[in-house]
């Protein structure tokens, strides 16, 4: 079967994470680089890593690279694909761009998606007799163009929307953090799925859907659907046959385990209103309590991404949870967090770990996992 050169994109400084978990979707061979991770692979794990990966962001399958010294060079490399085997003219597509080095033959990003979508469709157009439109708010194709200095590497987006849009979420929360990085923290905190596991200040319960899947082996993407679906080359009677078997190994009977409370009534009804509207039985339990309130046990795995002042948090707001925190570490518990760098909240007040750096948007983070002082 062909092999692809492959890169899967996902949350900065959670590289080795990403890694991880494509180790248990049986990618033994792969790098890590900043953004992501390249590895080799078949149609088969283009399909399954879109449909089960949880910590990454995009899939992109590597079409040509080349080097080029004037836009004219730039233009002969990409006509000379056979654009027309993977692009139908009656398809709409985008092409976007990263300069990791800038090259002398370009003085703006513009022109390098002007200059590739002209080869494009000028060979689509020899060849097949008409040229595709471009869309860049709902295209069916996604065209990724990285430029390192004189390197021109392409990719085809494979996934389309980033992964972490499972497909799952009706409500948005000021400071929600997206589904790859809730999944990362979480294979990041070692939980042992047989503990209780816990977000005290669960907001739209981003960390608690996740956990949930997880433990329910309810892969990822399984809702959603992605870019390969509109390739040329795609395979749709394999691609239900593997959904079939995914579907076979979720276990929607396990115990309830997964337990989310927040202080804002609304926060938690659009919780309750999302995994109550999810395909499949999910058992999470939401509460609205404030944290000061809340009783925990010693095997309590709690994972959680506070409000601070950065985000949504004022002064009163962070002197709650310092309290609450106190409380929740009182009982045994460790807590795992997400909180920026440049605070001295945590260092302050916890015995700590910092366990990763990272970033919620654009703000640079610590993961920590917090102790009594």
């Amino acid at each position: 079967m062909k092999k692809y050169e492959l890169f899967l994109t996902c949350p900065k400084g959670l590289e080795s994470v990403c890694k991880s978990e494509l180790n248990s979707l049986n990618i033994s061979k792969s790098k890590t680089s900043e953004g992501g991770v390249s590895f080799s692979g078949t149609i088969l794990d283009i399909y399954n890593i879109n449909i089960c990966s949880r910590t990454g962001m995009n899939l992109l399958v590597k079409m040509i690279d080349f080097k080029f010294k004037s836009t004219a060079d730039f233009y002969k490399a990409i006509y000379k694909y056979d654009w027309n085997t993977f692009i139908d003219p009656k398809m709409l597509f985008s092409i976007d761009n990263v300069v990791i080095n800038e090259s002398a033959a370009f003085d703006n990003s513009q022109f390098i998606n002007m200059k590739a979508k002209d080869a494009i469709c000028d060979k689509i157009k020899k060849i097949r007799g008409r040229r595709p439109d471009i869309d860049k708010k709902n295209p069916q194709i996604n065209i990724k163009i990285v430029i390192n200095g004189d390197i021109c590497t392409i990719y085809a987006n494979s996934s389309g929307k980033a992964l972490y849009v499972r497909g799952y979420k009706n409500n948005h929360h000021a400071a929600s953090i997206n589904e790859a990085l809730a999944s990362s923290l979480i294979f990041l905190s070692n939980w042992n799925t047989s503990d209780k596991l816990l977000d005290p200040m669960c907001g739209s319960g981003t960390i608690c859907l996740e956990a949930a899947m997880i433990k329910r082996k309810i892969p990822s993407g399984l809702i959603r659907s992605f870019s390969f679906q509109n390739w040329i080359n795609y395979d749709h009677d394999l691609y239900l046959s593997m959904i079939s078997n995914l579907i076979k190994n979720i276990d929607e009977d396990v115990k309830n385990i997964v337990f989310g409370s927040d202080i804002d009534a609304e926060s938690i009804e659009g919780a309750k209103t999302t995994s109550q509207s999810f395909k499949f039985n999910l058992g999470i339990n939401f509460k609205i309590k404030n944290i000061t309130n809340l009783e925990t046990s010693n095997n309590c795995h709690i994972i959680t991404n506070p409000p601070y002042q950065v985000r949504i948090g004022d002064e009163n707001t962070i002197k709650t949870i310092h309290r609450g925190f106190r409380k929740i570490l009182s009982s045994g518990c460790s807590i795992h967090l997400i909180y920026p760098i440049e605070s001295d909240f945590i260092e302050n007040n916890y015995d700590f770990k910092k366990l990763a750096t990272l970033y919620n948007g654009p703000i640079k983070c610590g993961f920590y996992k917090i102790n009594n002082a």
